[in-house]
């Protein structure tokens, strides 16, 4: 048995003729057919009869039609993997929660290069930056726990053959506008915020274990969801609303009216990224690790 007559196999099953499958394949058709009786007697198979409406594969016809095509499909893969001239351009993905010193990383990241990439960012909800990294769509995923949930992520990432690398520590802050009745205070109580709206990222009835923002929503009487960091800014910094998070503020990757407050016993935040375990990182990815840690440390408030 030979590819060639996998090859045979393959066309005459696309065509259901022989006369077709022949002209496909530049061959006479009595050299096509008596390919095929070598290839029956090799086997002591029938593999296919003649009809008025073409040809009709047996049950062993079928069976060995569909070990041709792997056949010639691992043969191809074969023949591209030692005769295709690698790959010269830089693919990478990563995926993030919705934090600006991410994008500020990202940037700078992307200055490192001369030569040719394809670089991909993904901004979404926890959820999203997990299931990215998990399917391998991503490389890194840049996240964060607090002190509430890690024992829940802890046993969810060993589930999944993940790992989370740890970056920095904050403890929880409000983000506000700087005309925010509230601004003037160094420390904000929870009590403090209950008469303002609260933004936070849409969670799609997702478990609290993976909100961006650890707060009980049920006790809120004014609650807004966004589901993008721009959006998320802009109402930040042109109503009394607020949201809770690093405290981060990146100049030039935020609004400049947008700024934050430490909130009393807030929840520690740790924050990092995550990888699958059988993921070792090249070169250019340990430089944005760098880069995100960089970016972090600069943006910590004070």
């Amino acid at each position: 048995m030979t590819l060639q007559q996998c090859r045979y196999l393959i066309s005459i099953a696309k065509y259901q003729s022989l006369n077709k499958a022949a002209t496909s394949l530049y061959v006479t058709q009595p050299s096509l057919s008596k390919a095929i009786r070598n290839l029956e007697e090799e086997l002591s198979i029938t593999i296919f009869e003649r009809t008025n409406r073409g040809v009709l594969f047996t049950e062993e016809g079928r069976e060995l039609l569909f070990h041709a095509q792997k056949l010639v499909a691992q043969a191809e893969s074969i023949f591209y993997q030692f005769t295709q001239k690698p790959e010269t351009k830089l693919k990478y993905a990563i995926s993030s929660q919705h934090y600006s010193f991410a994008i500020a990383a990202f940037t700078h990241f992307m200055n490192l290069f001369h030569q040719d990439y394809e670089l991909s960012l993904h901004e979404g909800k926890t959820t999203d930056v997990i299931d990215d990294v998990y399917a391998s769509r991503s490389i890194l995923g840049v996240i964060s726990i607090t002190d509430l949930n890690e024992h829940f992520f802890a046993r969810y990432f060993s589930s999944k053959s993940l790992t989370f690398q740890q970056l920095g520590t904050v403890k929880q802050h409000v983000f506000l506008r700087k005309e925010h009745p509230l601004a003037t205070q160094p420390i904000i109580h929870l009590k403090d915020l209950e008469p303002y709206p609260y933004l936070t990222y849409q969670q799609n009835d997702m478990m609290l274990h993976f909100a961006e923002e650890t707060l009980n929503l049920h006790n809120r009487k004014q609650l807004i969801y966004v589901n993008d960091r721009g959006t998320m800014n802009n109402l930040l910094a042109h109503t009394n609303s607020f949201n809770l998070g690093t405290g981060c503020i990146v100049k030039g990757y935020m609004n400049s009216n947008i700024t934050s407050r430490s909130l009393l016993d807030g929840s520690t935040i740790r924050i990092g990224y995550i990888k699958r375990d059988d993921t070792v990182f090249p070169d250019e990815i340990i430089q944005f690790v760098e880069e995100l840690n960089k970016s972090l440390h600069f943006s910590l408030p004070k």
